[in-house]
């Protein structure tokens, strides 16, 4: 009879032990398979812009969810290995030579994770197909692309099979290392006592830890930026590892230091608790360390869709108009009498249809950047940017906003609640460049106008992307002799709700992309005025090349300076880019807290099967179901309670650090955000306390305390 017969029939034997491996294995692949198959199906790929920042954070995210998968799979094989001990300490005593058994079980691991992978990309198919597909019905009326599987998807999530399978190989070769027959036998009995006495300087000084990790990592750099005007490297966040050793001091401390104080007698008390405890320090303080980090990271990934969501969505609602959009002189471009008959055509009511002109002017600025040494350093340029102006009556007759503007006066066009940051500052332009480029006007900031759908950049404050309303009678003479390119036409309509908007809005998008001139195909950050310059190798760097623009796909996020603002586009673009952010992210929450869950019940039966000796023999010595009951609550307890309240705590605290460190101020949806983040915080207490409950009951069978 062969090792893998007699592994079989244990197997049958202990199955609950295989099946938690089972599902610990297929759940970690099934996560990440079903997000690799829907991050590689072309309804995501469609629907986020190659090479842009959304495809390297979903990058960033599988990262983060990997980690999680490998930390929660980790600790399931050690468990399981644990598990098996006994079984490969009594084959050893009985003569098994070490290389043989050592066959056999990385034979019996192998078939088991391969077995266990099939079955978790199996389940990861059908999850993504099904996500999928709701995912079309949402993004229809934007988006044509399908749910479909790919072979990078599969390819992918067998090469995640691969490191699960390398992870438990490691794992098994440390644990055949072991040639003291006994310890192997009783390895799930063995004790991780902490060595160290601490006292509270021990606490006190974690707490310091916390806090310094918190100000090197966050505050440091723009305390030395706003006073010394130098950028620090990225070593800073090094400063985030103090947080984990302060962490780390916590946990020690709760399990290690217990005093007498003013009340000794519940001390006495929870001596048993207290001790039962420490023997088992060490394994508890990781798990609880490893818990609060997941905690931490789960509610991360949760907070971040709302936060970005609410401030896009307050960002819409902030437009006044339905569709904006802006054409130089020298395109194709589309009359009033037209935009009317394409409207006619989707049965949409167009509304308030206004048109005014703005002029591109050359400007002088200010760029602020960080230097090779780490200097903040400010640059004025005398001819920095060209900028878009209009007259104050062309403003008024497009906003119904009257400004009265002297001579040589501006407004700065800014979005509604505009503020000042380090890079971007109101009164940067002091001069605007006649045609003929000998002269210029001096020029003096007023104030901000604020009038959302007229705005082209997102950063408030002065950029390349700023617009300016100017006295009309320097607006007439900025505009004497310009060319037809530096000239532009701004269009401005609403349109009655209708079932067939979001099709009226794409067919005037591809329209518009169709009918513009070439120095219009430019992407979002050029700037005339820097290739001039060769700023940084201007051309090089792929500033210059011409914005990737396709007409069929509205819906797909488009590098490009004149893409219009069409809002019942923008409101179902929004849908679709944040569903998928959503779905992203909520994978690595799901993840982070699958591991949360996973790791704090299978520790919780940890303490059942270490401890069935002393539950034994305290009954024996007279102590009663309900005394049992109290120190097996306790000791379960520890292993939620300050995990989850520390994890909650600091996901919290941070994210009211990262709101505020932004621009320095907190608006409404950050405030509604705020609040979401709160109820999240309050479910994950939930979460923790029905697992809570499920592991005493668990531990309490397996106990037999009646």
């Amino acid at each position: 009879m062969t090792l893998s017969i007699l592994w079989s029939r244990l197997r049958k034997r202990n199955k609950r032990d295989y099946r938690q491996f089972q599902f610990c294995i297929t759940f970690a692949v099934m996560l990440i398979s079903s997000y690799l198959m829907m991050v590689f199906s072309p309804l995501v790929k469609n629907a986020l812009p190659d090479g842009g920042d959304s495809l390297k954070m979903a990058g960033m995210i599988f990262g983060i969810a990997a980690a999680g998968c490998l930390m929660f799979v980790w600790y399931a094989i050690s468990i399981f290995l644990r598990y098996k001990s006994r079984e490969m300490g009594i084959f050893m005593a009985l003569g098994t030579e070490k290389s043989i058994l050592a066959r056999a079980l990385y034979q019996e691991m192998a078939k088991m994770i391969g077995l266990y992978t099939m079955e978790g990309i199996a389940l990861g198919a059908v999850l993504s197909l099904v996500i999928g597909k709701i995912m079309e019905v949402l993004t229809a009326r934007v988006n044509d692309a399908s749910f479909g599987f790919t072979a990078e998807g599969f390819l992918t999530s067998l090469l995640f099979g691969l490191v699960l399978f390398l992870m438990a190989v490691l794992l098994t070769r440390k644990a055949m290392k072991r040639t003291n027959i006994m310890d192997v036998i009783y390895e799930q009995r063995k004790t991780e006592k902490i060595k160290n006495e601490v006292t509270k300087k021990y606490l006190i000084s974690g707490v310091i830890l916390i806090a310094v990790g918190v100000f090197i990592g966050y505050f440091l750099r723009m305390i030395v930026l706003n006073l010394f005007g130098t950028m620090l490297g990225s070593w800073v966040s090094l400063g985030y590892l103090l947080v984990l050793v302060g962490l780390y001091q916590i946990m020690v401390y709760s399990i290690s230091c217990h005093e007498r104080g003013r009340n000794p007698q519940k001390y006495y008390n929870n001596l048993l608790n207290y001790g039962m405890l420490k023997f088992q320090g060490a394994s508890i303080v990781k798990n609880m360390l490893v818990i609060t980090l997941l905690i931490i990271g789960g509610l991360y990934a949760v907070f971040y869709v709302p936060m970005m969501g609410m401030a896009a969505l307050e960002k819409n609602q902030n437009y006044q108009d339905d569709y904006s959009y802006r054409y130089l002189k020298d395109a194709k471009e589309l009359k009033e009498e037209e935009v009317q008959e394409l409207a006619k055509s989707y049965d949409v009511q167009i509304q308030n249809y206004r048109e005014g002109d703005f002029i591109r002017v050359v400007g002088d600025g200010v760029e602020r950047d960080i230097n090779e040494e780490g200097e903040f350093i400010e640059d004025r340029y005398e001819k920095y940017a060209e900028y878009d102006c209009t007259s104050a009556e062309i403003y008024e007759k497009l906003t119904g906003i009257h400004l009265d503007i002297p001579t040589g006066g501006y407004y700065l066009i800014q979005p509604t609640n505009s503020a000042e940051t380090t890079w971007f500052v109101f009164d940067d332009m002091t001069k605007l460049y006649l045609a003929s480029e000998d002269t210029y006007l001096p020029m003096k900031y007023l104030g901000n106008t604020e009038y959302d759908s007229l705005v082209l950049t997102p950063n408030n404050g002065l950029s390349t992307g700023s617009r300016f309303v100017v006295n009309n009678q320097d607006y007439e003479a900025l505009k004497e002799g310009l060319a037809p390119e530096q000239q532009m036409t701004q269009v401005l309509f609403d349109s009655e709700e209708s079932d067939r908007e979001i099709e009226f809005g794409a067919a005037l998008y591809k329209e518009f992309a169709l009918r513009m001139s070439e120095n219009m195909n430019v992407m979002e950050a050029y700037n005339s005025q820097e290739e001039l310059r060769d700023v940084k190798g201007y051309r090089e760097s792929g500033m210059a090349d011409a914005a990737v623009v396709d007409p069929e796909e509205p819906a797909k996020a488009t590098d490009w300076q004149f893409r219009p603002l069409i809002q019942p586009l923008e409101m179902q673009q929004l849908i679709l880019g944040y569903a998928i952010r959503f779905l992203l992210f909520i994978y690595v929450a799901v993840i982070c807290f699958a591991a949360v869950g996973i790791m704090g019940y299978t520790r919780s039966q940890n303490v059942g099967i270490r401890n069935a000796q002393v539950f034994e023999d305290i009954k024996r010595l007279g102590a009663d179901n309900q005394y049992r009951m109290e120190l097996l609550k306790k000791q379960v307890g520890k292993v939620y309670i300050l995990p989850t309240v520390v994890g909650v705590l600091l996901a919290l605290g941070y994210e009211v650090l990262l709101t505020y460190g932004n621009d320095g101020r907190i608006v409404q949806s950050e405030i509604w955000t705020g609040a979401f983040s709160v109820l999240c915080g309050v479910v994950v207490v939930g979460f923790q306390y029905i697992m809570y409950r499920k592991s005493v009951r668990k531990v309490k069978e397996l106990l037999k305390i009646g």
